[in-house]
């Protein structure tokens, strides 16, 4: 085996951060208020590009089918079952990811970065920085968020197929890999060809700074509380009007104040206000649910159903629905189909010279519902830092050190035959 642990090397030998830089100027937002699949068109755009890509560099397979998942293969050289790489082209509608414009900031001194549009970033709010003096930051120019999630995930395979393809003599298993639409608003498995796909265990390539693995995400449902009131014209309103608005503000004001991602961290769930629209005729409410214990995300499904019972009784000329929809769940049962997957990642990332820390992730990937449907997909970091905003950023050298783990993971797993 030959580990691969010096990314400013990598850096040199790939088209890593040109890559990077050609895909997140596409916008590829996804919309989940849209029926097409994939929800944008600008997904599509992407993704025939990297089919092209793909093509050009030699893989095989390479197919985009109509509900946008990209799969191609690359053969393996020794008798390992089939490994999957996988990342997501789209990202997060919480904030604009059109007109992006990519800014390098070479030779990070430490201190502030301060962006075009009055935007700073500074080592308080994100203490990763003061792990990447002299390194090349990139981040948007404060207008839009930037799309490492998970446009660096993307470059970092790209980057670990070229170093495979010029160093044949690397043992490597067959590798599948896959780019998916959609991920973001929570369809990026709906119809994923898992049979066609044709891997044992993958991986996902999502965010996270150097070092983060993940075998452990968070159960989610969605709740929509919808209020039906009484309209009328508000001049002539006395003991007539039942305001839809008024007694929505009501309920949300009832759930408990702590219990919003505002005031939660680690292993902490809560509930998310996440859109609200309507009038005082009719009023509706998305909240997303979130923790990492089945019983405990079932308890705030509960909670959200009693506090509208209780409205409901209070003014009985209101009409309350309230319908929970589940989202995924945590994938830490993978540790019981793989045992051992954690323990390979972990020696992966020390190969690369990096001390490993297996999180739990305060969201999902498309491993937590790949994991569901019975194909393993634990996360890798791929290195970028406070996604969906304007302040988000990510190192060219923590890129660099997510392909070295790349590297030394499908090493292990051609050597191991399937650790």
């Amino acid at each position: 085996m030959q580990p691969f642990d010096d990314p400013r090397r990598l850096l040199d030998e790939t088209s890593l951060v040109e890559r990077f830089l050609r895909y997140v100027v596409v916008d590829t937002t996804s919309d989940p208020r849209s029926d097409s699949r994939p929800t944008t068109p600008g997904q599509r755009v992407l993704l025939e590009q990297l089919a092209q890509e793909l093509r050009l560099l030699g893989l095989t397979e390479v197919s985009l089918d109509e509900n946008g998942y990209l799969l191609a293969a690359l053969p393996g050289n020794c008798d390992a079952p089939p490994l999957g790489l996988m990342a997501h082209v789209d990202t997060a509608p919480a904030f604009s990811g059109a007109n992006i414009r990519p800014v390098i900031h070479e030779g990070y001194t430490g201190g502030e970065i301060r962006l075009a549009a009055g935007v700073t970033i500074d080592p308080e709010s994100s203490p990763e920085l003061r792990q990447c003096l002299g390194d090349t930051i990139i981040t948007s120019d404060g207008n839009t968020l930037l799309g490492a999630d998970d446009k660096a995930g993307v470059a970092v395979i790209f980057a670990a197929l070229e170093l495979l393809l010029r160093h044949p003599e690397l043992p490597r298993p067959p590798l599948r890999i896959a780019f998916t639409p959609d991920e973001e608003i929570g369809r990026g498995t709906n119809w994923f060809p898992l049979e066609r796909f044709g891997a044992d265990v993958a991986f996902t390539l999502d965010g996270g700074f150097p070092g983060e693995v993940n075998v452990e995400t968070f159960s989610a449902d969605s709740a929509f509380v919808t209020i039906h009131g009484v309209a009328t014209h508000p001049g002539t309103a006395k003991n007539k009007l039942v305001n839809a608005v008024a007694w929505m503000a009501r309920f949300l004001d009832r759930l408990p104040a702590l219990d919003r991602p505002e005031h939660t961290e680690g292993r902490e769930g809560f509930i998310h206000i996440d859109e609200i629209e309507g009038n005082s005729a009719r009023v509706k409410v998305h909240m997303i649910l979130r923790d990492f214990e089945d019983d405990l995300l079932a308890a705030r499904g509960e909670l959200v159903r009693r506090l509208a019972a209780e409205l409901q009784a209070e003014e009985p000329r209101l009409k309350v629905e309230v319908e929970i929809v589940k989202s995924y769940r945590n994938m830490r049962v993978m540790q019981q189909l793989r045992p051992t997957l954690l323990g390979t990642l972990m020696k992966a990332v020390r190969l690369a010279g990096v001390e490993p820390e297996a999180v739990p992730v305060r969201g999902g990937t498309d491993g937590s519902r790949l994991t569901e449907k019975g194909l393993p997909t634990p996360n890798l970091f791929a290195g970028g830092v406070n996604f969906h905003g304007p302040t988000e950023w990510v190192s060219t050298r923590a890129m660099a050190l997510s392909v070295c783990a790349v590297m030394n993971l499908l090493q292990i797993w051609a050597e191991e035959a399937n650790p």
